[in-house]
């Protein structure tokens, strides 16, 4: 009730006729009274996207999920019973996920839309739409401001989406909804990141105005003018500031300007250095990308990465900030795209992200041949190459045998050792029988 009381009051007084708007009055600084920073900057939606930090995090989140190979697998059972898989390519999904969600959309744009929305409000949302692929034919997306969630007495949720002249109500079977922590008090809808980061994303825009404003103003701050007696009224004081400004900026920076009446101009003095500028925009930058998990070398911070450890931190990338994501897409296309079936299931393929440099690569598939569980197209469909005939066999080391397998069993090594074993055995006994 304060704060629409507040409102009103603004709007009264920006209505008033012959109010001037006063830059210097935090009323007139935005439209959205109610998400000011405490850093003094409201946060928006709009204005947090203007960081560069964010655009960069966001990119780093979506473009990887939306390039990762997406298959549809079958569990199945191998000769033995126990449990196994199989890759199904004609599957709805199995199109649907690769190329073709909707009519107007590649893949890769849709799970990019889709996980920018989801990293950014903590909410995704896309209407089902049934079709000659089965109940799930296209995946129409739907921008999180437009979708309000309402929770129904026997807790499920109803969608409102609000279009251009058009508001529709989706039930939970109309459309899909993936959702991020942390989640609001009914756990239906995550929070968005502008809230849960309200105080970073403050705190880097006003160290990025600060800076738009000292280059702006060419690199030098504000004085102070000293006048010998005082002006006649304020209305010939304000004249005189606003001729000064005027002819102190723009196309007039760093021309003559003459002082009358005896005045003085003592310029002021502002040291990037000793207030740390650049230093304070780094730790801001690094405050928003932590928000996400993201490492400091994905969003061109380098000053702690090195050769030896950039690889190494490249996998802990993907397996602390993306592996989760990746599991909240395959368990919400578990959940709401392969109903009743839990024949099928989607899984991302994230071993390109995965591999090391080439000689660490062909080191781990030489011990992985040679220990008998990869085989050689194994290796080739890793690399991204077509198998060859006979590379679906797999060996194991001649020279190992469990120790209670029959000799005929052994391997060739084995049974040479074996054998030179019993041969100097046998000299030894021979050695030891007494002459007749």
């Amino acid at each position: 009730m304060i704060r629409r009381a507040m409102q009103s009051a603004l709007r009264l007084v920006a209505g008033a006729p012959g109010v001037r708007r006063d830059p210097t009055d935090p009323r007139w600084w935005d439209e959205h009274p109610d998400v000011l920073s405490p850093a003094g900057v409201y946060v928006t939606d709009e204005t947090a996207l203007n960081l560069p930090i964010v655009i960069d995090c966001l990119n780093v989140l979506s473009q990887p999920i939306a390039s990762l190979p997406k298959r549809v697998y079958r569990r199945t059972r191998d000769a033995d019973g126990k449990p196994a898989r199989e890759p199904v390519d004609n599957h709805p999904i199995a199109d649907l996920m690769r190329a073709k969600p909707n009519n107007t959309m590649t893949g890769y744009e849709f799970f990019a839309f889709m996980q920018w929305n989801l990293a950014w409000y903590r909410n995704a949302f896309a209407e089902i739409l049934p079709g000659p692929r089965g109940a799930v034919d296209q995946l129409i997306p739907i921008h999180p401001s437009r979708v309000t969630v309402q929770k129904q007495r026997d807790g499920s949720a109803l969608y409102h989406v609000d279009e251009p002249g058009n508001r529709r109500v989706l039930t939970p079977d109309e459309i899909w909804h993936l959702r991020a922590a942390p989640f609001d008090k009914d756990a239906l809808c995550g929070i968005s990141m502008r809230i849960t980061g309200q105080e970073a994303l403050g705190a880097a825009l006003a160290v990025q105005r600060y800076g738009a404003r000292f280059f702006k103003n060419n690199a030098t701050s504000g004085g102070v003018i000293e006048h010998p007696s005082s002006f006649k009224d304020k209305e010939q004081r304000r004249s005189f500031i606003e001729a000064w400004r005027a002819a102190s900026t723009g196309d007039n920076a760093h021309k003559d300007r003459v002082l009358e009446f005896g005045m003085k101009y003592t310029p002021g003095k502002v040291n990037n250095d000793e207030a740390q500028f650049l230093e304070t925009r780094k730790e801001a930058d690094l405050d928003i990308a932590r928000m996400w998990r993201i490492p400091p070398h994905k969003v061109g911070h380098l000053e702690r990465a090195t050769f030896s450890n950039i690889e190494q931190q490249s996998i802990e990338f993907v397996v602390d900030t993306l592996l989760p994501w990746i599991t909240l897409w395959e368990q919400a296309i578990s959940r709401d795209l392969i109903v009743g079936d839990q024949t099928y299931f989607v899984e991302f393929n994230v071993s390109g992200l995965l591999r090391g440099d080439i000689k660490s690569r062909f080191e781990a598939y030489t011990q992985g041949i040679q220990n008998g569980w990869l085989s050689p197209n194994d290796v080739r469909r890793l690399e991204n190459l077509n198998p060859i005939p006979g590379g679906d066999q797999y060996w194991r080391p001649l020279n190992m045998a469990p120790l209670d397998a029959p000799y005929e069993t052994a391997g060739a090594g084995t049974r040479e050792a074996l054998a030179e074993l019993k041969q100097i055995l046998q000299e030894k006994e021979r050695a030891d029988e007494p002459a007749d």
